[in-house]
């Protein structure tokens, strides 16, 4: 059978096998199934991920503009709802008609594949056989929480942009073991880096610092300090020049506040991130606590690492010889996350690298490197039925025992095609069928109301912005722009209505009564009854209700909303698991006519 050659000189060749293009075949069927299965589960996108609906209602906006001047949010382009990227680019390439939440989710399941064939391609070329490279792809595929509300992974949820930097991020570190020996290549390999920003931001800034700190303290066999300072400065320019092109819009922003002004700014920092950017110290030890899985992943690749960087062949001795700038980069960066936090209020400023923090997720792929990497060497010595069958089980395992999102869209279609049993049928039948409920509500309130109406959701529901394509009163979700955009009305309006809302499961009505907006779309059917003191329900269905306020004004508040505790004021406000909507009731579509 002929074989292709990929060579370089950090390595021996590696041979394009049958069993490479077999793996590549697979995946792209993986995928595919995962956009059949992703679209019924998720309701054609009404349940979406909360951070893929931004995406979605920022397509709609760029679209129909005229449909939210009405929306506070959304009336004018900012850079918090209009940033450009890759994600959005290749959603609007797939999106049907104008199904934009489905283009979204299509271009995630493209973006699985390419995320697959990525590490499996790393592992072929750092380890050149196509056993440790299926491992590694699939290790890489495993979903490990880090903190700070992210974590390392491709299955779990509805892909977003670092998902689609992650996918990429493969080929951005064979650029960068190359670079090592050939040192004017690192110029290119920052300019890769910077150009992420339009990938996903933390992603490229991370892992610019990563390869830079690799590149500063590898002077190349030969060259003088001058040399190799000025090879750095050209690193440093190939990469600031796009990341300040990408952040201009938000680094022009030059608005005066007053001490009053930037401590409410804190006070919704606080409301709206504390739950994942809250007390570092204590976040960073649960991130290496033994209990977690995280310390003994690390602690394998820390242990693999002793052994390969001396044992491995030349491109993972290579890579290996990275790891401890790569590590010190990520600490670094963490640092300043931490630092700019504290020291941004005492200096009138409010803080803006919170997030940076996340970038210790890297740590876990690194890990996994290392790990597989360990496996290659004792790779030969294995029988022949041994290793298949241990790459076999491996595929098994990951297909049928992991519970994940997309994992689970997955396997819903193959069974939906094949008529083959698979596992999570009851979990996958159950979300459809809310989804299906979801989506329902969202047509009919499309269809209930007028374009340039704004709709006041009591959770924060984005599908009325992207489906229904109306605009929405505030959300939780919308301080972020209030806070990235410095707008102070927002800021203040967001700050009074979430005060509204911690008054109890109900305070919610208090918000959409002092909002004046007309109509309600409400994921409590159990609160009819007391809706219907203020508006009719126009439609319901088991889990949704459609209400629109008396004419003239509704009359106010008969009793307070029941307080209830921080902690489940807590749960209420945070976002619901991915794939799954509010419990609803049993019961057939009801549509309710509109009182006079």
């Amino acid at each position: 059978m002929k074989t292709y050659m990929l060579s370089n000189s950090a390595g021996s060749r590696v041979r394009v096998k049958a069993v490479d293009i077999l793996f590549v075949v697979l995946a792209a069927c993986y995928a595919l199934f995962v956009a059949s299965g992703i679209v019924p589960l998720s309701g054609h996108g009404a349940n979406l991920d909360s951070d893929l609906s931004v995406y979605a209602y920022s397509m709609v906006r760029a679209d129909n503009p005229q449909d939210f001047q009405a929306d506070e949010i959304l009336r004018e382009a900012t850079p918090a709802n209009s940033l450009w990227n890759l994600q959005q680019f290749v959603a609007e390439l797939l999106t049907p008609d104008d199904q934009y939440a489905v283009g979204l989710l299509w271009a995630g399941a493209f973006i699985i594949f390419v995320y697959l064939v990525g590490m499996y391609l790393l592992g072929r070329w750092l380890y050149g056989s196509p056993g440790p490279a299926l491992i590694l792809a699939l290790l890489m595929s495993v979903t490990v929480w880090v903190g700070w509300g992210t974590f390392w992974g491709v299955t779990h949820s509805d892909p977003v942009p670092r998902t689609f930097f992650a996918a990429l991020w493969p080929f951005m570190l064979m650029g960068a073991v190359v670079a090592m020996r050939r040192p004017f290549w690192r110029p290119a390999v920052m300019l890769a880096a910077g150009l992420g920003m339009w990938i996903h931001g933390l992603g490229a800034l991370n892992t610019g610092a990563m390869f830079f700190m690799a590149f500063f303290f590898c002077r190349p066999p030969g060259w003088s300090w001058s040399k190799h300072l000025g090879n750095l400065v050209l690193c440093l320019i190939f990469f600031f020049v796009p990341v300040l092109t990408f952040l201009w819009p938000s680094l022009g922003q030059k608005q005066a506040f007053s001490p009053a002004d930037i401590e409410m700014f804190h006070t919704l920092f606080s409301q709206r991130w504390a739950k994942d950017y809250g007390r570092f110290a204590e976040r960073l030890a649960l991130f290496l606590s033994w209990s977690k899985p995280n310390f003994w992943i690390l602690l394998a690749g820390f242990g693999s690492w002793l052994v390969v960087r001396c044992n491995g062949g030349p491109r993972l001795r290579q890579l290996a010889a990275m790891y401890p700038a790569f590590v010190l980069a990520l600490a670094l960066v963490s640092a300043f996350s931490w630092l700019e936090s504290l020291l941004a209020p005492p200096l009138g400023r409010l803080p803006m690298a919170h997030e940076f923090v996340r970038g210790l997720r890297y740590l876990v792929p690194l890990a996994w490197i290392m790990v597989a990497g360990l496996l290659t060497l004792a790779w030969p010595r294995l029988a022949t039925w041994l290793r298949t069958g241990f790459c076999v089980l491996a595929v098994l395992l990951m297909l049928l025992c992991n519970g994940d999102r997309q994992n689970v869209a997955a396997l819903y279609s193959i069974a939906e095609h094949t008529g083959l049993p698979m596992p999570y049928m009851s979990r996958a039948e159950g979300a459809s069928g809310e989804a299906k409920k979801h989506h329902e509500a969202l047509v009919a309130l499309r269809e209930a109301t007028m374009p340039g109406d704004v709709i006041f959701s009591n959770a924060g529901d984005m599908g009325v912005r992207h489906i229904a394509k109306r605009g929405m009163g505030h959300t939780f979700k919308d301080g972020a722009h209030s806070y990235y955009n410095k707008n102070l009305e927002q800021a203040r309006q967001w700050l009074a209505n979430e005060k509204l809302r911690a008054q109890g499961p109900t305070g919610y009505v208090d918000v959409w009564l002092q909002s004046g907006l007309p109509w309600l779309f409400c994921d409590r059917p159990e609160d009819r009854a007391l809706l219907e003191k203020y508006g009719n329900v126009v439609w319901e269905n088991p889990g949704w209700l459609i209400v629109r306020r008396h004419e003239g004004g509704a009359p106010a508040r008969e009793e307070p909303a029941l307080p209830v505790s921080s902690e489940e004021n807590a749960q209420m406000n945070a976002p619901l698991p991915e794939g799954q909507a509010p419990e609803q009731a049993p019961g057939a579509a009801v549509i309710v006519p509109l009182k006079p």
